[in-house]
């Protein structure tokens, strides 16, 4: 199956392009707590504009309304560019629901949500495209059936090693009909996401949200206020290391994500489930590992998912529904790039060229019923950058 910018395969998928207004540019400044000034020796750069933007769909499902979201995104060794996610097809109305134990034991539907959410009866896949000319035309790699009555168990925490080797990070907690275990695990796969080993358990309490790699090449897994980190491709891990104090631990969501910077330090985004809606922390190496050394609010309105990437111009985004913005001070102060946002839970990449290849969905966090129609789209765009 080919999937291209101009044309999408599935029988019904017509595909937008669309061409951003020119960037103008607006500053946020952000009253945080002991936030270092630099980024390290060299100049810094004082403004930071976006060229080239491009917005495009890249999939529908072959189902109108669709239902595809919860995107993955990562560059393989051979520069390859590579996406994940969830597909569901089937009836909107009409299909069974899970039994009332199961729906118990996962607390799904949760208080105040619709039947819909509720995905038992559907067909569910998760979909591997791959992409050899920076997302212009796309070929699907795999598609992999599963089932459990959640919206959503992979794909975002999903990643590939030096060696080509793709690691992902499932919520085995939400397979309850598979003999797999019931908490988060690893999987990894040496074909392209055709086929995955078997499952590598984490711990009972670690449910992946992201894998990253650091400059270093060892690989980085996010769960909840942790981080863990790996030396040897995720097959063993460090103890856990906190990205926000404890005692915010009742204000803040499971869901952060970072930025390595180019002194080496980790910007972490953290998501809030109370206002602010948005935090930030600063990590610094500390011998093998790294340690929290500062810890504020950040200028953003509530959003989905985290998304942060380092670009090597030296500046860190914080890309989302609200909007794009870079920093250069490790979050002292937020520029916007005046290109808009995102679609919903954003993943993003810089690719070789220096290209930004942003993924996302459009929609939102929304019930299996047709009420919304979902594709995966996604942005391009370049960094130009003034010392």
């Amino acid at each position: 199956m080919t999937v291209s910018r101009l044309k999408v395969t599935a029988s019904n998928g017509n595909l937008s392009r669309l061409i951003c207004p020119a960037a103008v540019l607006a500053v946020i400044t952000l009253a945080c707590v002991n936030l270092p000034a630099t980024l390290g020796d060299g100049a810094m750069p004082t403004k930071v504009t976006a060229t080239d933007v491009q917005r495009f769909t890249v999939y529908h499902s072959p189902q109108t309304p669709g239902y595809t979201c919860w995107v993955g995104a990562w560059v393989m060794p051979d520069e390859t560019l590579m996406i994940s996610f969830h597909q569901a097809t089937g009836p909107f109305t009409g299909r069974p629901m899970a039994r009332k134990d199961i729906q118990k034991r996962l607390n799904w539907p949760r208080p105040g949500l619709s039947l819909g959410y509720d995905m038992t009866g559907t067909i569910q896949e998760i979909i591997h495209l791959a992409s050899s000319d920076g997302g212009e035309t796309w070929e699907q790699v795999s598609s992999e059936p599963f089932h459990t009555p959640m919206n959503g168990i992979t794909c975002e925490a999903e990643t590939a090693l030096s060696d080509g080797t793709i690691v992902r990070g499932v919520y085995g907690s939400w397979l309850v009909f598979y003999d797999v275990p019931q908490a988060g695990y690893l999987q990894f796969s040496t074909d392209r996401a055709t086929s995955w080993g078997p499952p590598q358990l984490l711990n009972s309490s670690i449910n992946p949200h992201r894998l990253r790699l650091l400059r270093d090449g060892r690989l980085v897994l996010i769960s909840n206020q942790n981080v863990f980190l790996s030396a040897d491709g995720g097959h063993t891990w460090s103890e856990p290391v906190l990205a926000w104090p404890p005692e915010h631990e009742t204000r803040l969501s499971s869901e952060s994500d970072f930025a390595e910077l180019p002194d080496g330090r980790l910007l972490f985004v953290h998501r809030a489930d109370k206002p602010p809606s948005r935090w930030q922390s600063v990590l610094e190496p500390a011998g093998e590992n790294f340690g929290l050394v500062s810890f504020g609010a950040a200028p953003f309105p509530y959003s989905g998912h985290p998304e942060m990437l380092a670009a090597q111009e030296g500046v860190a985004l914080h890309l989302a529904t609200s909007g794009i913005h870079w920093t250069a001070d490790a979050g002292e102060t937020w520029h916007d790039l005046g290109i808009g946002g995102t679609g919903y839970y954003p993943r993003s990449v810089q690719l070789p060229d220096g290209t930004i290849f942003c993924v996302y969905h459009r929609g939102g966090d929304q019930p299996y019923d047709g009420s919304a129609d979902q594709e995966i789209q996604a942005m391009t765009f370049r960094l130009q950058v003034e010392e």
